[in-house]
């Protein structure tokens, strides 16, 4: 009999899968909640919080199901990918099931379109695994490391959940046979040492406020030994509670004898905890997370989903930019062509010749307008290679002499053997010319440009102002200045096309945008930190090749002609 049956069919697992299922009295919504988080979190259609007994599997929480199962919510083993993570006790990371040799002919992919799959187990303390929190795409999927993290930090809060369902059926059952192992407090004698092996905090509070109970977790998340909490006035013990949320939830639940929830902020520990209080017949039974990391998370969400839109307009804008340019720049062709023809038959003192050399400066500019606007546009061909920023950015020094006023230093510091970024070099100068001639126009009374190249290695994301830095290799160009500064209230719009901090006539809008558009195509990102009367820093990370960049080809030598014919069309 394979190893497989005795695990589905294991008699201690089964029994208690049932005990953390049994219907309750209060709704099982919050299962419902979690996975449309997840959905969210991972941005895929469907999340599931499967639990797989020994004929098929049922769902506690599901988001994205449609049809008869989203009815049912049930399928039969045979339809089940869960099955096999039970089997295993381990997570099981498909890309596309129709090639996996584990699922390829399960009938769940015709019949739901079931295709990419992430499955973390539900593994309780005593290692029974009951199901998994899985998350399902109709397209193939490559499952990253993030992925399994989020994935897990949410099975987390569904095991101590189950756990806390399947204690709660066994002292009821308990209490029915009226089982000796039942303690004043209402807690079995077991259930201390499942307790302990629960990641959330627990707490048993008598009438009289005094702790009579409190597993490991709890001794952790409040930095205090059991032997000195045990019997403690929790006021007493813990004074910082006092006047929060907290001591709020706690007094209500006890005149309420209604279970209650709430997250709350505790500045002693700079962190937040989620709580709930059961009302149980010793007192009050208070279980507790540190949900700090999950808060960052979702806010790192936040932030990323606001970039994407922020690309995404960008792109829009982008592309309409590029198009008016092209025919605009058609018409500024006309133009500048009859001025030159007109002016050619005329003397500079000509009555006219004055008011054609005006007309064709300002054809000139909005040439150079164009210019900007097919760079933002990303209409203009590009030819990336692996580029050495130091290099190109020292290259630009002698022409950025003669842009920036004797008031103004500029202050250049590069990190020797840099890696290279795979990356046009024009667009490289235009990032570096923008942002340094931005820097200058700050800087009306004269100060310092600061222009920085260095290697950036992260082990884990960094969090800046307003991106979050995934962790990997990178090139970063940091231009600072010591200027007027920008209002905070402007910098959320400083990448906008259009949008500028300067005064009438002395700004298009387009520099930063370009920018962005640039570093964004490049995989990429950017960040201003700014201060009124402080200047700016603008950060651009690049990523780092991981290839060696191509010698390049030595031109073949050519040979003058001697006579031939020039068309110009």
């Amino acid at each position: 009999m394979p190893e497989s049956f005795h695990v589905l069919h294991d008699p201690a697992r089964l029994r208690l899968l049932r005990d953390a299922s049994r219907p309750r009295s209060f709704p099982e919504s919050a299962y419902d909640s979690l996975t449309r988080v997840a959905a969210q979190a991972l941005d895929v259609p469907v999340v599931l919080v499967s639990l797989v007994d020994d004929r098929g599997q049922f769902f506690q929480g599901a988001t994205g199901l449609l049809g008869e199962i989203a009815v049912c919510r049930a399928t039969p083993l045979s339809h089940s990918f869960c099955k096999h993570v039970v089997m295993t006790g381990a997570v099981l990371s498909i890309e596309d099931a129709r090639a996996h040799p584990l699922v390829c002919t399960n009938p769940i992919i015709d019949e739901m379109g079931v295709v990419g799959y992430l499955g973390f187990p539900l593994t309780t303390s005593d290692g029974h695994t009951l199901g998994s929190l899985c998350a399902i795409t109709m397209s193939p999927r490559v499952w990253t490391p993030q992925d399994e993290t989020t994935l897990r930090d949410l099975a987390q809060m569904v095991i101590s959940d189950l756990e806390l369902r399947a204690e709660l059926s066994y002292r009821e059952d308990a209490a029915k046979a009226t089982d000796p192992s039942v303690l004043a407090e209402g807690l079995p004698a077991r259930g201390v040492d499942i307790l302990d092996h629960m990641l959330e905090g627990a707490v048993a509070l008598d009438r009289q406020w005094r702790i009579t109970l409190a597993n490991l977790a709890a001794a952790r998340l409040t930095r205090l030994s059991r032997s000195v909490a045990v019997g403690q006035d929790v006021w007493t013990l813990l004074p910082m509670l006092i006047g929060t949320p907290i001591e709020q939830l706690l007094r209500e639940a006890a005149a309420s004898r209604r279970p209650l929830e709430t997250e709350a902020y505790l500045p002693e520990q700079a962190r937040w905890f989620e709580i709930r209080a059961v009302p149980a017949r010793h007192g009050l039974a208070v279980y507790f997370a540190d949900t700090t990391e999950r808060r960052r998370a979702i806010e790192s969400l936040a932030l990323r989903e606001d970039q994407l839109r922020q690309a995404q307009k960008m792109e829009a804008i982008g592309t309409l930019a590029g198009g008016v340019a092209h025919d605009f720049n058609n018409l500024l062709t006309v133009m500048r062509a009859n001025c030159e023809l007109l002016m050619d038959d005329l003397t500079p003192t000509s009555p006219t010749y004055d008011e054609l050399s005006d007309i064709r400066t300002a054809v000139a500019r909005a040439a150079s307008l164009t210019q900007q606007l097919l760079a933002f546009g990303r209409k203009q061909a590009i030819r990336p290679r692996h580029v050495d920023i130091a290099t190109t950015v020292e290259s630009l020094t002698p022409m950025l002499r003669r842009l920036i006023p004797a008031n103004i230093a500029i202050d250049t510091r590069y990190e020797p053997a840099l890696p290279t970024v795979f990356i046009d070099p024009g667009q490289v100068e235009q990032v570096a010319i923008n942002l340094i001639v931005n820097a200058r126009d700050a800087m009306v009374d004269g100060g310092t440009i600061g222009v920085e190249c260095a290697v950036l290695e992260l082990s884990e994301p960094l969090a800046t102002a307003s991106v979050t830095v995934p962790e990997g290799r990178w090139v970063q160009l940091t231009v600072r200045d010591s200027g007027t500064g920008i209002p905070p209230e402007q910098i959320p719009r400083i990448f906008d096309p259009f949008f500028t901090t300067k005064d009438v006539g002395k700004g298009t809008g387009l520099g930063l945008s370009t920018v962005f558009g640039i570093v964004h195509k490049a995989g990429g990102m950017i960040t201003v930190d700014s201060r009124v009367g402080a200047g700016t820093r603008v950060r651009v990370f690049f990523p780092a090749s991981t290839e060696e960049p191509v010698a390049a080809m030595s031109p073949a030598p050519t040979t003058a002609a001697t006579s031939g014919t020039l068309l110009l069309v």
